[in-house]
């Protein structure tokens, strides 16, 4: 029996209307296109494509940002349809975008953490508790009296991150979470991502384009031109490489080095995806009579 489903979409469709030169709508651009979405609490989802794909347009359907023209969504039971279960949608799916500076309103760390709690009548007292409990599980509890202005870009997204955490979500979908970051501000985030998930058991969302960021994904769902054209799990996935190469899409180093390396005829198994990975399955065919083939690479 599958757990509990937090997000239910089936036929999703969305049109951005095209205006001409003198601001009348000329046409309709298809940006959703029959996407069908299960999600079960505690789930880490990956939605990968390139710019365009619709991968951010369905990112604002799961908040009620925007709504489908057709098809059906329900967030926690919520149809995002319906303008009179708006608030319970947001409050069941928060959203993390790009920029953290857009999300950051407060000059103290503590107080743009409690902002959304308080706005949502929670009792002062409970607000700081939230606000010491997110921060902590962010890593930013020791920089709650700082201002934001202080931080790094990866601290920011951190801040913002428990921003949501503290209006107790039961998902957080994160649009491009990474994107403005640096090296080591990214892995932060994405490392705080996966502590929320395998530890908190939070429902996590993660849209992007960058291949390592799914790797520890339960599933990816890999989007082009408002449909989903792959899902799986990341052995399954970047097991692909040909055909994620044609969607303009890369795959991990790791996997792209053992994919070519079948190419030249070793018998490496399909869904290597680490480092590690590659070397133990190198020595196991070093072991298994392929030494001099391995020694040649």
């Amino acid at each position: 029996m599958g757990r509990e489903k937090i997000i239910e979409g089936s036929g999703l469709s969305y049109h951005y209307t095209v205006y001409d030169d003198e601001g009348r709508p000329a046409a309709k651009q298809t940006a959703l296109d029959g996407v069908d979405l299960q999600v079960e609490k505690g789930q880490f989802i990956a939605i990968l494509g390139h710019n365009g794909s619709g991968k951010s347009t369905l990112a604002r359907h799961l908040n009620a940002l925007l709504v489908p023209d057709g098809g059906t969504l329900y967030v926690n039971g919520y149809d995002t349809r319906n303008d009179t279960h708006v608030w319970e949608v947001r409050q069941s799916a928060g959203m993390v975008f790009q920029n953290p500076d857009n999300q950051i309103i407060a000059s103290v760390v503590a107080e743009d953490v409690g902002f959304g709690p308080e706005n949502m009548g929670v009792p002062t007292e409970k607000i700081w508790k939230r606000v010491e409990q997110a921060l902590k599980m962010v890593g930013m509890w020791e920089e709650r009296d700082a201002s934001p202005n202080r931080l790094s870009g990866g601290q920011k997204q951190r801040v913002a991150i428990a921003g949501v955490i503290a209006m107790r979500p039961a998902c957080i979908v994160l649009d491009e979470p990474t994107a403005m970051l640096d090296p080591a501000g990214r892995t932060e985030v994405i490392r705080t991502i996966r502590e929320l998930n395998e530890q908190e058991k939070v429902t996590i969302i993660l849209i992007t384009h960058n291949m390592e960021e799914t790797v520890y994904a339960d599933r990816i769902l890999v989007m082009d031109h408002g449909k989903v054209v792959m899902s799986g799990n990341a052995k399954e996935v970047f097991s692909r490489v040909e055909e994620l190469e044609h969607l303009r899409l890369g795959v991990p180093q790791p996997a792209l080095l053992a994919w070519k390396l079948k190419q030249k005829g070793l018998s490496l198994p399909d869904g290597i995806l680490t480092m590690e990975e590659l070397a133990e399955a190198l020595e196991e065919l070093r072991k298994n009579g392929q030494r001099g083939a391995v020694r040649e690479l």
